[in-house]
């Protein structure tokens, strides 16, 4: 059992390397289209309900505003995915994890919070550059790469993934254009 899970394990870091990398060279096509990012984000969460209710972790969706934004939506779901297993994976049990969609001008932001140990002043810093992560006790990290992931596929649809070092938790927003 222990070498299957090393072996998952380092499929998945392998994976998420090769990702980074056609990112990075510009082999990952994007299709932007119009993309209700209510109903995407919903879908994210049933997809992580499973694996956050064997941590117990309540995981919910408090304000949802309809909308679209201009997006791919293979790689939103790629960001949103990344977001919320990293919320999974650092929210201790029995924690909480809430996410919200709002629009104003500019454009369509999903926000994420997490009663997990958050990040620090100069972490929030260095969130998101390749490999760079944040080891906490109790928990398995990956490559480093799932934040930097998510922010560059952001960075390419016109939009942001934003880090806030708040001392309780995180809070992570992911910025779009709207249509």
């Amino acid at each position: 059992r222990d070498i299957g899970d090393a072996g998952r394990n380092l499929h998945a870091k392998i994976g998420d390397i090769l990702e980074f990398a056609n990112i990075e060279a510009g082999r990952y096509p994007l299709a932007l289209e119009r993309v209700d990012l209510a109903a995407l984000a919903q879908g994210c969460i049933d997809e992580i309900q499973g694996r956050a209710f064997s941590r117990r972790l309540k995981v919910e969706a408090t304000f949802c505003e309809p909308g679209q934004v201009r997006a791919d939506p293979g790689a939103l779901r790629r960001i949103l995915t990344n977001l919320l297993c990293n919320a999974v994976t650092y929210t201790e049990a029995g924690g909480a994890i809430r996410l919200e969609v709002r629009f104003d001008e500019g454009g369509g932001m999903v926000t994420l919070r997490d009663s997990g140990p958050g990040f620090s002043a100069a972490e929030a810093k260095t969130a998101g550059n390749p490999f760079e992560r944040f080891d906490r006790a109790g928990t398995v990290t990956g490559a480093g790469l799932g934040l930097a992931i998510a922010m560059e596929l952001a960075r390419r649809m016109g939009g942001a993934v934003l880090v806030s070092a708040t001392g309780q938790g995180s809070v992570m927003q992911v910025r779009l254009p709207r249509l």
